[in-house]
């Protein structure tokens, strides 16, 4: 796993987040996060980030929107996150029945060997983003799978580890987000780092470590963290 960590990490100098848009105002108890997961060919990367691009700006527009982050996994182009957030369930329905959700999914599938994977998380403990002063951000995700009796043990730890990280020198934010459907004992954790440094002593701090130690004996599946670029 380490060295997994490390092998993305060489490769996650370029991530850059949008200054204006991708800075998200203070989430709210009634805001869903939508977090799809998909990939494409391999030779049709670029074609992949043209759609998806044409899908944020036009979910920038839907009412209640508060940001789309879209992330290109490092080491493999071809596979990409979309992070967005919603003032509330009503707004995230609506974005759902919009044409341009719909267009995204018809344009892809040309692309793509399947269909990506959509869904809607409540908050679990989110902070004020700030904005990227200069390149070299680092993006991390993690996506956490554990067994449910587990998962009282799991929300304070990745509540601590969330607000540790926040006080970490360069942490421009993290959030942790739960699903709103069953099974309630998945989450998705996103963070964003300043600098490769800020993310290695994050990644070495007592705190991480801690956490690691703590969810590893509750996982139902591997502990799954990538790291990211930015798709400006």
């Amino acid at each position: 796993m380490e060295l997994r960590r490390r092998r993305f990490l060489h490769l996650a100098a370029g991530c850059l987040l949008a200054t204006a848009r991708g800075a998200l105002a203070q989430a709210q108890a009634d805001t869903i996060f939508g977090v799809t997961a998909l990939d494409v060919a391999p030779d049709s990367a670029a074609q992949g980030v043209a759609l998806l691009k044409q899908y944020r700006e036009a979910a920038r527009k839907q009412p209640g929107n508060l940001g789309v982050d879209l992330l290109q996994e490092d080491g493999r182009p071809n596979r990409f996150v979309i992070y967005e957030a919603w003032r509330d369930q009503a707004a995230y329905d609506a974005n759902e029945k919009a044409s341009a959700l719909a267009e995204l999914g018809d344009k892809l599938k040309p692309l793509s060997d399947g269909p990506y994977d959509r869904r809607d998380y409540q908050v679990v403990s989110v902070g004020q983003a700030k904005a990227v002063t200069g390149p070299g951000a680092v993006c991390l995700q993690v996506h956490l799978d554990v067994f449910p009796p587990g998962l009282a043990a799991t929300l304070v730890a990745v509540k601590e580890v969330a607000d540790a990280a926040r006080k970490g020198e360069g942490n421009l934010r993290y959030d942790v987000v739960q699903s709103i459907n069953q099974p309630k004992s998945h989450m998705t954790l996103y963070g964003v780092w300043q600098s490769r440094k800020a993310f290695n002593d994050f990644e070495g701090s007592g705190y991480a470590r801690r956490f690691r130690d703590t969810v590893g004996p509750l996982l139902g599946s591997p502990f799954d963290d990538r790291l990211y670029a930015y798709i400006d």
